[in-house]
């Protein structure tokens, strides 16, 4: 499934629907794909390599214009659903951030990094939570980062530099914090924001580091965009108010966190007890846990919170209680819902 939205003259964004089964609630919002004329084409990420492939191909025949005539692609970042789908056009020029102007050409090992990552997460979550199915994650691993190329042909970008996309002249914006390799692009003269992972509503289906996080969108609002095009979801128009707004969201979570957690529950607890009920997805869990994990480990690093224990059982809050207690333990109240 997808849907074509125009933008512009000669812009459209491809939103392309498809998801895996079970794939987390942060997955599920469609991933954009966003085509840049006049010709020679070039299209603003590519899309997965398996699951979108068929979908981008009806949708840009339906713009008019046919797979071989895509000249370049830019990619927002190394992610599977960025750069993963170049590998069907392979007529065109690939754009991707390399800060050292070489690496990485292997985009396999950027690929298992994060397999394997999320692998031994995984793992740890098996042997903490009675029930939990590894099985299903690693079925789901195999299936969203397929096995990628280990000798990738790319152009090198890196902060500063400039893209022709169509009529678009843009300018390069790394970004810290979400996934290495990542960057937003600006075109001054339309005041247009491709604003790759960075989330505009809500927290971020990834992050790596929070501070990091934080001052890439304020670099961002600094630009004064009108106009903001994720990557995944709705366009968002007053673009540089809707950033301010992202960062006050992401700063008020982080103040506000202390508060929420009380009783100084686990990740898996806190997890829970915001949304009321114990959660029996595997792969929705492991992605809630990897975004959590990594913004109370902040809060613990500027000493916001303190922490005991390590791993999924580490309990965060100023009330800690028992470490050796069960992660779901009989104490916590999954209806008592309190988000930061």
């Amino acid at each position: 499934m997808y849907q074509i939205e125009q933008l512009g003259e000669d812009l459209y964004r491809i939103a392309l629907q498809r998801h895996l089964e079970l794939s987390p609630e942060a997955l599920r919002a469609p991933t954009n794909v966003y085509l840049c004329g006049p010709a020679p084409w070039a299209l603003i990420n590519a899309g997965h390599p398996a699951i979108h492939a068929e979908d981008l191909s009806e949708a840009l025949s339906e713009c008019g214009v046919r797979a071989d005539q895509i000249d370049r692609i830019i990619a927002t970042s190394w992610d599977i659903d960025c750069v993963g789908g170049a590998q069907n056009f392979p007529q065109a020029e690939l754009f991707v951030l390399s800060p050292d102007m070489v690496a990485p050409g292997d985009l396999e090992m950027v690929t298992e990094r994060r397999r394997a990552a999320l692998r031994e997460r995984t793992t740890e979550l098996a042997a903490s939570l009675e029930g939990f199915d590894a099985g299903v994650v690693h079925t789901w691993l195999e299936r969203f980062y397929p096995r990628q190329t280990r000798t990738l042909d790319f152009v090198p970008l890196r902060q500063g530099a400039r893209a022709r996309a169509g009529r678009l002249d843009l300018q390069v914006h790394q970004c810290a914090g979400i996934t290495p390799g990542h960057m937003a692009l600006f075109d001054a003269e339309s005041a247009t924001l491709f604003s790759g992972d960075i989330a505009l509503s809500g927290l971020p289906a990834h992050i790596s580091d929070a501070p990091g996080y934080a001052t890439s969108i304020e670099r961002l609002a600094g630009l004064n965009p009108e106009r903001a095009l994720p990557n995944h979801g709705r366009p968002f128009e007053r673009a540089r108010w809707t950033l301010v707004r992202a960062s006050r969201f992401l700063n008020n979570t982080l103040s506000s966190a202390a508060s929420a957690l009380f009783n100084g529950p686990t990740i898996v607890e806190f997890i829970e007890r915001d949304r009321g009920y114990e959660l029996d997805e595997p792969v929705e869990l492991l992605w809630n846990f990897e975004l959590f994990k990594v913004l109370f480990d902040e809060l613990v690093r500027t000493r916001t919170i303190q922490a005991d224990g390590e791993g999924v059982t580490r309990r965060y809050g100023v009330d800690v209680e028992d470490p050796r207690a069960d992660v779901r333990s009989a104490g916590s109240n999954p209806s008592s819902s309190s988000s930061p």
